[in-house]
């Protein structure tokens, strides 16, 4: 029995080890939270600010358009105004009409032209000074003439007394052409004389 008991034999358990708790301190009032009204305030302003912003660039937007609508149709009244100026030219740059104020200025046409041949210098035909009147003769009865100056009003005939009889005769009309070369590679300059 000694054996069961012995000392030696014992089992010995060790003894749990001291732990050493942590130092407790008081602490006073609730933990620190940071306060939300900053916040708030924050992003309420970045997006009052974003919509102010976009009401800037698309009020700039809605005016760029009035502008560029103002501009095209500024274009199209001038492109207008152009075309009416070119039919107004073309219409002053006719030969009936410069002819017409040809012939209101007091100029009368030279029924006999002249040419010059450029190849040889040669001058075809024979000059002769224009005379007064064959304007009419030349390019009708209606054809305007240089305006008279303005004379008293005469007092009209009373009505019973019979009119003398109107000058029908008309200067003959000069019908001759221009003597033409032989050579095919003529060129032929009218110089009006």
């Amino acid at each position: 029995m000694s054996t069961v008991f012995s000392p030696s034999k014992a089992r010995v358990t060790p003894s749990p080890a001291v732990k050493s708790e942590p130092k407790l301190r008081v602490v006073y009032g609730a933990p620190f939270r940071p306060p939300r009204m900053p916040f708030v305030i924050f992003v309420v302003s970045l997006l009052a600010a974003g919509l102010v912003g976009l009401l800037l660039l698309n009020t700039e937007l809605q005016r760029g358009t009035f502008q560029v609508t103002a501009l095209n149709q500024q274009a199209d009244g001038l492109r207008d105004q152009q075309e009416q100026l070119e039919r107004q030219v073309r219409t002053l740059e006719s030969p009936q009409n410069l002819a017409d104020r040809a012939l209101r200025m007091g100029m009368v046409p030279n029924p006999n032209p002249v040419f010059l041949r450029l190849s040889d210098g040669k001058v075809l035909g024979v000059p002769e000074e224009g005379k007064a009147g064959t304007g009419a003769a030349m390019f009708g009865p209606g054809t305007p003439t240089k305006p008279k100056p303005s004379t008293p009003a005469t007092p009209k005939p009373p009505a019973n007394t019979p009119k003398p009889p109107a000058n029908t005769t008309k200067p003959p009309a000069n019908t001759t052409k221009p003597p033409v070369g032989t050579t095919g590679a003529q060129t032929n300059t009218p110089t009006g004389g």
